[in-house]
């Protein structure tokens, strides 16, 4: 018998990791963190939630399984953060793209060495022992993002991962939706981040919000606010979205500006990308100002004292939002320094009403809600808009697809 036990990420955005496991085998996606785990010790983290109730994995200790993995849907510290902490010597498999960026962080010092990494191609199942997973090319802002199916042999249980229908890359989503959808999904992992929010995108700045673009209509606005400005524009974009990091150096060379990079992003432009970043001279930014975009983050804020900066572009760089206590500190300076903010943010996240759509693409018999801190809003329109039965599970229980409602400990 299949058992399906929710290890974290039921009530928050991030932080979402489930065990599929037979007797013999179990597969576990995704193993992220969603908490500040920074001076505590490991069966501390365990203990709190922190981190997933697997002490033999922080610990290398024997369990009951022949064959297991860890599958990462994509490379965003909520879904993978957990892996650095591994004491197990456990195969990971990630997609190819995301795997290099994983590598190229690694090596760039942005993350811990991990063991044992491996790719998953896109449709060539895996077997884990008594267990097959499939990855999907999916959309999502970290462009190695996978959707992941898990199949017993009798049951397919699909992780939608992160997801979005209004990004570059919707064929995809179109794609795997139906491969699955015409496999029979017993049960769907959806995700569910924007029921969280009162408006249909998460928002920076909730005392100020303001709308979220496309991925293509946010290089339209990029190059007017580079237009507009007549000094240095300072830019704060996610690294890991090296597509997004790519297209604003493209936008920034119509427009007659070049990007001086960071060293982590000009490394990922050039291993995981492949082009060319700019290289820009300090001397020449600083007297020429006008000719230059400057990439800028929280932790070296500082430089912008004493430069004419025209616009601070925040584009879901860190800080991401007002949650973290370092984003009103981030406004305070910007105010000191009378340097205007302009949000340039696109999602990764679908929108509610594509959430419905996404899960009457998949069809499945059984849908769970996560990802999100209201899962019940979207279990609540799941329950109203699909056929599906809606799961609203517990966690470290076990339950089964055949009698989803009776859960074991």
């Amino acid at each position: 018998m299949t058992s399906v036990r929710f290890l974290n990420g039921l009530h928050t955005i991030g932080g979402n990791i489930v065990e599929i496991s037979t007797k013999t085998s179990r597969i576990i996606t995704d193993f992220g963190v969603a908490a500040d785990l920074s001076g505590e010790a490991i069966d501390e983290s365990i203990n709190a939630g922190k981190l997933p109730n697997l002490p033999e994995f922080f610990h290398d200790t024997a369990d009951a399984f022949e064959h297991e993995a860890i599958v990462i849907s994509h490379l965003h510290i909520d879904h993978m953060g957990a892996l650095q902490y591994l004491a197990k010597d456990v195969p990971i498999y990630l997609s190819p793209a995301s795997l290099k960026l994983y590598e190229t962080l690694i090596k760039a010092g942005d993350e811990k060495p991990v063991a044992n990494l491996h790719a998953l191609t896109f449709e060539t199942p895996l077997a884990i022992g008594d267990l097959t997973v499939t990855g999907y090319a999916s959309d999502h802002d970290e462009p190695g993002i996978m959707a992941v199916a898990i199949s017993d042999g009798d049951h397919l249980y699909v992780h939608s991962g992160d997801v979005r229908l209004n990004g570059p890359h919707r064929d995809r989503v179109d794609h795997w939706a139906k491969e699955l959808h015409d496999q029979h999904v017993k049960m769907l992992f959806l995700e569910g981040t924007t029921f969280s929010f009162d408006s249909d995108t998460p928002v920076e700045d909730s005392k100020h919000p303001v709308a979220s673009y496309t991925e293509a209509s946010l290089q339209v606005a990029f190059g007017q606010a580079l237009d507009d400005a007549d000094q240095l524009v300072v830019l704060n974009p996610y690294v890991r979205n090296w597509e997004r990091l790519a297209a604003f150096q493209a936008t920034a060379h119509q427009h007659g500006r070049q990007i001086a990079w960071t060293a982590l992003s000009h490394q990922v432009l050039k291993d995981v990308a492949g082009i060319t970043p700019d290289v820009v001279d300090a001397a020449l930014l600083k007297a020429h100002p006008e000719q230059y975009v400057l990439e800028n983050s929280f932790d070296a804020l500082d430089q912008l004292a004493d430069l004419p900066v025209s616009v601070y572009l925040h584009s879901n760089g860190v800080p991401l939002g007002d949650y973290d206590p370092h984003f009103n500190m981030l406004l305070d300076f910007l105010a000191q320094h009378h340097i205007p903010i302009q949000y340039l943010s696109c999602s990764g996240h679908a929108t509610k009403e594509d959430l419905i759509k996404l899960c009457q693409m998949v069809a499945p018999e059984i849908v769970v809600p996560w990802h999100s801190f209201k899962p019940e809003a979207e279990a609540e329109a799941l329950d109203q808009q699909t056929l599906a039965m809606v799961l609203l599970p517990e966690k470290d229980l076990f339950y089964s697809v055949d009698d989803p409602e009776d859960a074991q400990d």
